[in-house]
Formats: structure tokens, sequence, C-alpha cells
């Protein structure tokens, strides 16, 4: 496939997590409006970060002054799995300019990356995402201004209800790999299990995110040198 038709490829296999993006952004407008977030800065903040757990990790912290470095930390140990991601696609950049990369990349998404390991060989897998991640970031971005829309309608939300959602991504990548993915999913199940005993031993959100996803990039490492000395 040239990169185009995987980009069209991408784009045409995301309806399933179209809906599921599309009813997360809708939680996420209503989220935004409760707290009296600005429609437009609501809207940039789904075009700019694209990415549910590390936009509701902010709207914790958001209030006037704004405190930067704490909503900055959170967001960075939440988005901390896109280590995982990059670790697994590092191989298909092979062949792409740097500029290509750090543009496509903007629109990494899990489940587009994860469903890119099924696909066949023929499959351009940075465009493949690429196109997924143009279905998502327009769910997403239809979805948060319907949420701003009706977000009268609903009342204050109550933000801690929702720190399920970076949890809730590692629990998803593993169900999909368990359906027949072609990658390696032990880093990938590694990182759940360290989430879930962290979870049971009442630990923090930020550590149970932050611990799962570097025991899962230590078993990626560790498997990845033992492929090389094989």
């Amino acid at each position: 496939m040239t990169i185009f038709q995987s980009l069209q490829h991408g784009f045409k296999s995301s309806t399933g997590y179209f809906i599921s993006t599309f009813l997360f952004g809708v939680m996420f407008g209503i989220t935004a409006g409760a707290i009296d977030l600005d429609a437009l800065q609501a809207l940039l903040m789904s075009a700019s970060v694209f990415s549910a757990s590390a936009q509701f990790a902010s709207l914790e912290y958001w209030s006037q002054p704004l405190p930067f470095g704490t909503i900055a930390i959170s967001v960075a140990l939440v988005s901390t799995r896109n280590v995982l991601l990059g670790m697994s696609m590092a191989h298909y950049f092979d062949g792409h300019s740097m500029i290509r990369r750090i543009t496509w990349l903007f629109l990494l998404n899990d489940p587009g990356v994860v469903t890119s390991f099924r696909q066949d060989q023929q499959v351009d897998r940075l465009g493949y995402v690429f196109g997924y991640g143009i279905a998502l970031m327009l769910s997403w971005l239809i979805s948060t201004a319907l949420g701003l829309a009706i977000s009268d309608l609903f009342a204050k939300t109550d933000l801690g209800s929702l720190d399920f959602a970076g949890p809730l991504v590692i629990a998803t990548m593993m169900i999909l790999f368990a359906k027949g993915s072609n990658a390696r999913p032990l880093p990938w199940l590694a990182s759940g299990l360290a989430a879930l005993i962290l979870f049971e031993l009442d630990q923090p959100d930020y550590l149970i995110l932050t611990g799962s996803v570097l025991i899962g990039i230590i078993v990626a490492t560790f498997m990845q040198r033992g492929a090389v000395d094989a």
C-alpha cells in the first residue's frame, strides 16, 4: 500500500473507537463546562493535547491562578504510556523523514498503534496510525463541542470519579492485544498487572500510571535486548 492508501485504511478502520472516543469527548466537554472552562480554551486543549486521560487530569487542578507546574507534571505522568507506544512503533519509522515523523506522531493514538500490528505487512503503519488519528481527532473535537453545548444540563461534575481514565487505557490495550495482535503482548500485560497490584495497594493514581508504564518499558527493553542477542 502507498502511504495515502494506508492513511485511508486507518481512517476507515477507526469506526469502533470513533464512537468510544466520542463518548469520552462528550464527558470531557461536560466536565470542562462544569468548572466554567471557556469553550474556546476547552476546544484548543482538545486540539493541541489530544489525550483524554491527560486532559481530565489537568481539569482536576484547573483553578485561578493556574498551577502550571502541577498541571504540567500530572499531564506528563499520565502521558508516559506514549513511551511504550513510541517504542512499539520505532521500527516502522524507517523510510520516513524526520518532519513527517514529528508531524504525523502528533496524532499518535493507542488504538491506532495496537490495531496497526494486525494489518498486512504491505500497510505503511505510520500512515495507518495517522489516518486513524485523523478520525479520532475529528471525533474528539466534535464530541467536546457537543459536551460543552449540553454542560448546562448537568450538575457540577465530580472530577474524582474520572480518575479511571488512565488505567482504563491500559486495560483497553490489554484487551486488544489479547484479541490476536501480532505484536508482543508481554510488556502490556506486565503494565496491566503492575497497575492492578498498585491499585490494590491503594497507591495514588499518578504512581499507578507511572509504575505500570515503567514496568512495561523495562520488560520491553529486556525483550528487545534478548532479540538482539539471539
